[in-house]
């Protein structure tokens, strides 16, 4: 499961009336108030929905690192529950409608609506407690997105104090890699990354999930250039127990990076095809794509083989179309993405002979290029 959900809001339904009664008159006036009432009441719960289909209605009582307590209700009778991560698929919380813009904000891109708006919400005392680590994390993430790296980093650090149980610890170390990768200063982010882990561990996190911080070791060690050592981190996080599947899963798709990186390419493809299989999170399933995009494009360059440059085209395309990220989700692989579709269409423009085709292929590649810049104008997936 990937640990942030799409979270959207639930409006009440529209109360039916027969066309014959007459909308006046006090007693129709009562009536009116109270069908309006009764519906907002009944609905006005947070709703759970789980991987076998089924949903559940309730309240959600905390999103810890292993495991979202819920208080399922019906009627009046209330049952709580203990929801393993990678049965959830999607939470809709009652109640948040603001959050709810501020995140739609996110995902058209308008980062500059959203980030006052979550601040606010952030702020806020009435924003209830449950929303408060979403509300900071998504903050963060927006920060990151639009290219604010060491304010996002630091707030993904408040986070992890704040919440050092929250099921935001992982993520948040993702994105501080990340924003400290993309500022080049690996050092600092192991600093910070130390700070994440120690905290987490005070706060309770059970000492077997630790190990699980060994993929964002391995992140660091990767950008200043020890493959070798990732190597042992990775390997690490993807036999760590008590995590969710995705988190073992990346590390699994980060050792085939390498081994593809070290010429090996056979043993990296065998790899990607298995994560494919497996049911894990988009970031996760989108990566094993765009590493399988990869070779499949380099094979294609080298031969000018159309039909194969058309085979990378659609695997890219499986992280835009089929295996995108939900808001504040991690964005890498959707990017990879992108980039790698424009790259195959131009590679297509390059090698068809009809001159119709060739513009084209052209356009479609300076579309994908064109999205992925007004998207995400920071992206280190942008032609230098």
């Amino acid at each position: 499961m990937n640990p942030t959900v799409k979270p959207t809001v639930m409006k009440p339904n529209m109360p039916r009336f027969p066309l014959t009664i007459p909308l006046t008159g006090p007693l129709t006036s009562l009536l009116l108030a109270a069908a309006w009432w009764l519906p907002s009441t009944a609905v006005a719960q947070d709703t759970v929905r789980l991987r076998n289909g089924s949903t559940v209605s309730g309240a959600v009582d905390a999103e810890n690192y292993d495991a979202l307590l819920f208080k399922e209700k019906k009627g009046k009778e209330e049952k709580p529950l203990r929801i393993n991560w990678d049965d959830v698929t999607q939470i809709s919380y009652a109640g948040a409608t603001e959050y709810q813009q501020a995140v739609n904000q996110v995902t058209t891109g308008n980062l500059g609506a959203a980030i006052p708006k979550l601040q606010a919400l952030a702020q806020s005392s009435a924003l209830r407690k449950e929303l408060k680590p979403l509300v900071q994390f998504q903050l963060a993430s927006a920060l990151q997105r639009s290219g604010k790296f060491a304010e996002a980093a630091a707030a993904q650090v408040e986070l992890v104090k704040a919440f050092p149980k929250s099921r935001f610890v992982l993520p948040a170390a993702r994105s501080i890699v990340e924003c400290h990768i993309a500022l080049n200063t690996a050092t600092e982010g192991s600093k910070a990354m130390e700070e994440v882990v120690s905290t987490a561990e005070k706060g309770g996190v059970d000492t077997s999930f630790l190990s699980a911080f060994d993929f964002y070791r391995g992140r660091l060690m990767e950008a200043a250039g020890d493959r070798v050592g990732a190597k042992i981190k990775y390997q690490t996080a993807a036999a760590a127990r008590g995590v969710p599947v995705s988190s073992t899963a990346m590390a699994r798709l980060a050792i085939a990076r390498c081994d593809q990186t070290d010429g090996q390419v056979d043993a990296a493809r065998i790899a990607y095809k298995e994560i494919t299989q497996l049911d894990a999170g988009n970031e996760v399933l989108a990566g094993a794509w765009n590493g399988l995009a990869d070779i499949t494009f380099a094979e294609a360059a080298k031969s000018r083989n159309l039909e194969k440059v058309t085979d990378a085209l659609y695997q890219y395309l499986r992280g835009v179309v089929e295996y995108g990220p939900a808001p504040g989700e991690a964005t890498e692989e959707y990017e990879r993405a992108l980039a790698g579709a424009a790259a195959s269409f131009k590679q297509m423009s390059e090698i068809e002979t009809d001159e119709t085709k060739q513009k084209l292929y052209a356009g479609r590649a300076k579309a994908r290029l064109d999205l992925l810049r007004k998207e995400f104008p920071n992206s280190t997936h942008l032609p230098k």
